[in-house]
Formats: structure tokens, sequence, C-alpha cells
């Protein structure tokens, strides 16, 4: 079998499987290795302002090789060379020894070197990741997906960070010595990461065309509004980052805090972006990314505000509470961005558009890191603190922060202008995220994915189908779009005690389908939209087409619509056509709504004339007892004659010991019942019923109905219709006039 470059749903889970493992093992060597550990070796040799400003950049700095990377790996297997490149990343890390013997301006120039190379492979790796990323997931899977590993990494890293924490507590390893070691530990974990990266099935090579530099598919992006409004978005949040991450620059230099409490401050951090996965995971895939880059832009930007006047001698906690959030926003945007922008890479020119991206990112980087510790230092020369009573508002990081919030401002105004398909408006969006039936609706979504028991299943699809939010339309709407789903028919009956306006649509298209399975229960859920136009047109045509059983549905349905008569004599010419129980049913139900004079309670022995089965009787006449509310229930009646008792018309009779006829023939009656002598039976009925008159127009039809079995070949009749004109001369005595 020939096998193309695109990878089985077999082998994407097997991609993702190792793609998880990988980013465990990632994240504790990005943690050891990453910026934060060289932020704090930085300060303790000395570095200025600038400099810390390069290390918040440099990650993204050195994308300025890109445009000569796929002429450099041409044809060469996207995950092999990422494997190599990771490789890499953790083995020049080793070059930080030397750092145990040197001191000042040198070791700041070791660390700026090796930290520059670490960047360096680093991007090319991240460059075939996405790559990577989009080959093993699809358009349905790949917001799961993303919020998956973001988890995973992020995880680890609050592992890592603990570890980092802990030794950096301990007085022998506070200082260079604990620091170098955490990273050599770093380079162990980041080399178990690679192999795992290694596994990961891919039959793409890099492509390489001639003419196609990053420049020329830097101008077809930007021709592409698609491309180009959320490559711009990307960007700009980006350069947020990068502004952002001198946040631990600002609480080391200026604020002063301990290595210790620092590696503490990266847990909240890490715990934020853990978070911002698992709620991106939760609603990105529903909600679409559009809504939630733009709610969580607004909220990044009330929280860079908060960095903009926190003082430096505030309490600690402000700083973590600040941290939280705004990584937490920040997060989120950049797992949604990362979303759509997958799905514009290009198949056959992935390495070289993510190239282009990286490599803009580079120069924006530049621009933000050397401009966010240049603002640093301007920002300690001014005047930066305001006084108001005994608060104090305002730090030396003043201008940096600004300078994080306007770019964000930039980002939420190309947010406005990105387009998704499917993806809700950001106040629908809003006003689920923030609406507690609009959670509740996504829990249950969540859980019915999950939920393998029928009863809670069951439970879980009553509760959703309970919640009239969109969000819980959306998903009524996608199963009844399925031509297939273990969940589709008690979603449409759910529907009949919960009606939804926006599916009466959907409803009428599965009740027009003679091939669907659940037409009956579509046409059966249509008659709980009472009045709707549509619902109404929708059932005269099915009361006049297809089987005799969809037509009683339909004529049910259709009474409980309209709510009047209109339709009465229709429905009584068709309903003859009914052979089965569940047929005649529907149509006396149709009749009982539509019939308010109660004409058909004339056709009472309507089934014994016609030689019906016991129990298409006993029901027939179960139900019309209901419908009348009639007390005792005959329905009981029947159910101890059918379970055997010998005694069952005992406790009847002395209920109905309030009719004279009945008190004083009680003998008579069991002894009838006893030896089968029904002809005995009807005549005790047609005594007690003589020259009765009622003000209830239903009562006299079914007295009607009495009168004219007198008539009725006895021969028709058995021991369940003995018992029906019983119960019912009966109940007509105790309520006559």
């Amino acid at each position: 079998m020939v096998l193309t470059k695109y990878l089985s749903e077999a082998e994407k889970r097997i991609g993702q499987n190792r793609l998880y493992h990988s980013e465990v093992w990632n994240g504790l060597g990005f943690s050891m290795l990453g910026d934060t550990i060289v932020y704090i070796l930085a300060v303790q040799f000395g570095a200025g302002n600038i400099a810390l400003g390069y290390i918040a950049s440099a990650m993204y700095i050195v994308g300025i090789i890109l445009p000569v990377m796929s002429r450099i790996f041409k044809d060469k297997n996207v995950v092999k060379i990422q494997t190599i490149t990771w490789v890499l990343r953790g083995l020049v890390c080793v070059l930080y020894l030397p750092l145990l013997w040197i001191e000042g301006s040198p070791a700041v120039a070791l660390l700026l070197i090796v930290y520059t190379l670490f960047c360096l492979f680093r991007l090319l790796g991240v460059v075939l990741y996405d790559y990577t990323f989009k080959n093993i997931t699809s358009n349905r899977t790949r917001g799961r997906v993303i919020g998956n590993t973001n988890v995973a990494f992020q995880s680890s890293t609050i592992v890592a960070k603990f570890l980092n924490f802990v030794v950096t507590s301990l007085e022998r390893l506070g200082g260079v010595v604990g620091l170098v070691a955490l990273q050599m530990i770093g380079v162990i974990a980041n080399t178990i990461a690679s192999h795992h990266l290694s596994k990961i099935p891919c039959r793409t090579n890099i492509e390489y065309r001639k003419g196609r530099t990053i420049f020329v598919i830097f101008k077809e992006a930007m021709g592409e509004r698609i491309s180009r409004v959320r490559l711009l978005v990307y960007w700009t949040y980006m350069m947020v980052t990068v502004v952002l991450g001198m946040s631990v620059a600002f609480l080391t230099k200026e604020v002063g805090l301990r290595s210790n409490i620092i590696f503490l401050y990266t847990i909240g951090v890490s715990l934020a972006v853990v978070l911002s996965g698992s709620f991106t995971k939760f609603f990105s895939d529903r909600l679409g990314s559009r809504p939630l880059i733009i709610a969580n832009g607004f909220a990044l930007v009330a929280s860079l505000i908060g960095w903009i006047i926190v003082p430096v001698g505030a309490a600690m906690y402000w700083y973590f509470i600040l941290g939280f959030l705004s990584n937490f926003f920040l997060g989120v945007i950049s797992i949604l961005i990362r979303r759509l922008l997958a799905g514009v890479i290009p198949d056959d020119e992935g390495v070289g558009f993510n190239s282009m991206v990286n490599f803009v990112i580079a120069i924006l980087a530049l621009f933000s890191g050397l401009a966010g510790g240049a603002l640093a230092t301007e920002g300690t020369r001014l005047a930066h603190t305001v006084t108001i009573g005994a608060l104090h508002f305002g730090n030396a990081y003043i201008l940096t922060f600004t300078l994080a919030l306007s770019l964000s401002i930039l980002g939420l105004v190309f947010s406005a202008s990105l387009s998704e398909k499917g993806s809700y408006s950001t106040k629908a969006a809003a006003q689920i995220m923030f609406s507690l039936h609009g959670i509740r609706a996504f829990i249950d979504m969540d859980r019915l994915g999950k939920a393998t028991d029928p009863i809670k299943r069951k439970s879980i699809l009553l509760s959703l189908g309970t919640n009239l939010t969109g969000v819980a339309t959306s998903e009524i709407r996608r199963t009844l779009a399925s031509p297939f789903s273990n969940d589709k028919a008690e979603v449409i009956r759910g529907l009949f005690d919960r009606p939804r306006l926006a599916l009466v649509d959907d409803l009428i298209r599965d009740a027009f389908d003679t091939d669907s399975y659940t037409q009956e229960e579509a046409i059966y859920a249509l008659g709980a939209y009472v009045h709707n136009e549509k619902a109404e047109r929708a059932l005269i045509y099915l009361l006049e087409h297809g089987s005799v059983l969809n037509r009683s549905i339909a004529a049910k349905s259709l009474a409980r619509v309209t709510r009047d008569s209109r339709y009465l004599s229709r429905v009584e010419s068709i309903s003859d056509l009914s052979t089965t129980i569940a047929e005649e049913l529907n149509f006396l139900i149709a009749r009982d709504i539509m019939d308010k004079e109660g004409v058909f309670f004339e056709e009472l022995f309507l089934a014994a004339k016609k030689g019906r089965s016991d129990t298409f009787r006993q029901t027939r006449y179960a139900v019309l007892a209901q419908f009348l509310k009639f007390s005792p229930s005959l329905s009981d009646l029947y159910e101890q004659k059918n379970l055997g008792a010998d005694d069952y018309l005992s406790e009847f009779l002395e209920e109905a010991r309030d009719v004279v006829e009945i008190d004083q023939q009680r003998g008579a009656i069991s002894s009838a019942f006893e030896h089968r002598e029904w002809s005995r039976i009807w005549a005790i009925c047609f005594s007690m019923t003589r020259n009765l008159t009622f003000r209830d127009s239903r009562l006299r039809h079914l007295y009607q109905a009495i009168l004219e079995s007198q008539s009725m070949p006895r021969a028709q009749t058995d021991g369940d219709d003995a018992l029906a004109v019983l119960y019912f001369s009966y109940q007509l005595k105790k309520n006559m006039q």
C-alpha cells in the first residue's frame, strides 16, 4: 500500500500520545534551561537593563537565521530535524558549567552567548513543531489537543519550578552552584523529551522551492485577509509576551525578591498557564477562538494597568495576583491564536511559512525586548510614582508596562477583524461564560462525551435538555443533524418537554425524512410547539402522507399545536384506518384534545364490535377512563385481573357502595364474574343507568354508548367488556345531575 504524507487516525493518536510524553519532559527541561534561571544569574552577575531586555527577547531574536532554514534542511524529515535541534538545545547548556568559576562581565557575556545558542536551536525546533502539530491533529481535535499538550507542559513546569524553589531555598545551593546544577538536570530532561519526540510518526520532508523566500511568502500571506489578520494578532501578542517577560527582571531587580521567591512566583505563573489550557480545551472547540481572544484581550488590558500602578513596596501577594491574572489571559490568547494560525499553515510549504512567521517575530522581539529594557532604565529617571493620601502608585518599570499595555490595546484592535467560521459572537460567548446555565451546559457536554453508562447518559441528556442556553441548543442541533446517534431519539423526546423554537426547522426536516429512524419521535416532538405556524403546516402535510402510524402521531401533535377542532373531521375520517393499539391511542388523544364535546365517547365499545384483542380493548377502555379523570383507576382494575387475583373486584365494589344498585347487588355481581355470566352484568348495568341526565356533554355521549350497547350481541363481549360496562355505569350513576 502506497502511503501519502498525511497520517492515518491511528498514526495521529500515536503522535499525540508521544507529543504528550515529550511535553511532560520538555516542561521539566525548559523550566531549568529557560529564562528564569538565566535572569537570576544575570542579576547576580550584575547585568544591566539592556542585557535583561535582550534575555526577554532572545527566545525570538534568533529567528533572523530562519530565511535559510528551508534551504539548509531541504528534503530532510521534519521530525528527525526537530529531534536533532531539540537534542542540541540541551547539549549547548553544558557550556554553563564555567559559570562556577567566573563572574562579572565575562560571566554575563558567557551567559548571553550560551543562552542565545539555546534559543537558536529551540526556535529551529519550534518552527518544525508547529507543522508537526498540524500533521497529527485535525480541525475537529486541534483545540482539545492544544489544551491537553499545554496542560501537560505547564503541569510539569510547576513540578520543576517547585524543585527550583526548594533547591534555591537551601542556603548552600541558593547561589550560582545550585542554579547551574538545576540547569544540568534540565539537560537530562530535555534529552528524554527528544527521545519521545523522535517517535512521532512523520512522512513529511522539509520542502524548498527556489525563489520561494520568506519575503515572498510574507507578501502572499499579507495579501490574503484571513492570514493577514491572524498573523497580525499573533505577532502583536508575541510582543506583549516579550515585554511582560520583563516582570521577572522587575521583581528581581526593583522589588528585590529572593531567588526562591522568584521561583515561587513562576510556579503561580505556570499554574495560570495550566488553567488557561484547561479553559481553552473546555470552551474553544465549541465557542470558537475569536470571542475568547477578544474577551481575554480586554481582561489582559485591565491586568496590565495593575502592573503599571503597583508600587515597589506593595504586599507580595499583589505581584502574585497580577502575575497570575496577566499570564492566564495572555496564555488563553496565545493558545487560541495558535489554533487559528494552524488553520492557515500551507500543507506543502509549512516549514517555509513557519520560518517566515518566526522571522517576523525575531524582528519584533528585538524591538520590544530592547525597548522594554531601555524604557525600564528611562523609567528610573522619571518621577514614576503618584501619591494619593497614604497610597502610592507606580514603579520604575512604568514605561515598560505601558508599552505592554499599548501593544495589548493594538492586539484588541486587530482581534476585532478576526473571522472564524462557526464561532460565536463576543457578546454571545460572554453570556455563556458568565452564566451559570452556560457553564453548566459545557459541563454537561463534557460529561456526556465521557459517559458510557446508559442511565448516566440519560440523566445528563435530561439536564442538557432543560438548559435553554444557545450553546446547549447548538449541541442538540448537532445531534439532530447526525444520521445515527445513540442519544438522538432521547434528545428529540426531550424537545417535547422543553421545546426550542430555534430547532423547529430541524425537527420538521427529520419528521419529513421517511428514512430517518427517529421520524416518529420528531413528529411527536412537533406537538410541543403550540400555535407555531411552521409546525402546524408540517403536521397538516404529515396527516395526509406516510404510514398510518405516522399519520396518527401527526394527528396527535396537530391537536396539541392547534388546540381547536379545525381538523377534527379529517382526523375522525382517518382514525378508522388504525390497526394497532399505538395508532388507536394516537387518534384517541387527538380527538380528546380536538373534540371538546366528546362525541367519540359514543364509540366506547367499538373495539369489542371489531373483535379486537384483550390487550387492545383493556388499553382503550383505560385510556378513555383516564380522559374523564375517573377514580378509582380502571387500569388498576385490569392490572389486578391480569395478575390473576381472585378478589380483584372486592376493593372496587367496596368503594362503589355509594351507588345503591351496586351496594344492594354486590354479591350478585361477584357471583356473575365468578361464573362468567356476562349477560347478567350487562343487565344489572342497564337497570342501574336507566333515565339518567347529565350536564357534562362528554358524560352524555358516554351514556349514549351504554344505551346503544343494549343491542350489541353478547357473543362479541367477554369479561373485559363486562368489567368496562360495570365501571362506566358506576361512574355515570355517581356523576349524574
